[in-house]
């Protein structure tokens, strides 16, 4: 199982899915999970409840969520200037550009500790991938970048789930 060190996310139009990336930044302990609309509104209930019962009633995350702007839609930019390389790329510098075959993200659990230590578990077909322990701080922040990705009116979900 990966610790994870750094989570991004993003949408897939073509997919229509979200995309957790973790650790982005190294190759060989990198995984995209898929996520689907479904798994994303469950998420978001046990969600909720994590933000009503250990960190203050999400106090952080709705002041977080409502000073960020949601990000706009890609638009394809036709630039025609040719690229040119200057210096040969080295193996390690390409390996960050490769994409390994995602995975479908089936279910994320959860533990608490008592110092308010979330720990959650990443997994697919029953098989826990990678796990990462936040404190209430850090879940409010993570949790608001992953809100800016959602594209709620296309999944037909309300901006207000979490208020």
């Amino acid at each position: 199982m990966i610790q994870i060190t750094n989570l991004t996310f993003s949408y897939n139009s073509r997919e229509d899915r979200l995309i957790f990336t973790i650790n982005h930044n190294n190759y060989h302990e990198r995984i995209d999970f898929f996520v689907t609309r479904k798994m994303i509104i469950d998420l978001l209930h046990g969600f909720d409840n994590i933000l009503i019962n250990l960190c203050d009633n999400g106090k952080l995350f709705k002041q977080l969520y409502k000073e960020q702007e949601p990000l706009k839609p890609e638009t394809k930019k036709e630039d025609k200037t040719e690229q040119k390389w200057e210096k040969p790329i080295s193996d390690s510098e390409l390996n960050l550009t490769k994409a390994k075959e995602p995975i479908l993200l089936d279910a994320l659990s959860y533990t608490t500790q008592n110092n308010n230590l979330i720990t959650f578990k990443f997994i697919s077909n029953g098989v826990p991938y990678a796990v990462s322990t936040m404190n209430c701080e850090l879940f409010q922040k993570t949790l608001s970048s992953l809100m800016r990705v959602i594209p709620f009116v296309a999944w037909g979900i309300s901006r207000n789930i979490l208020d």
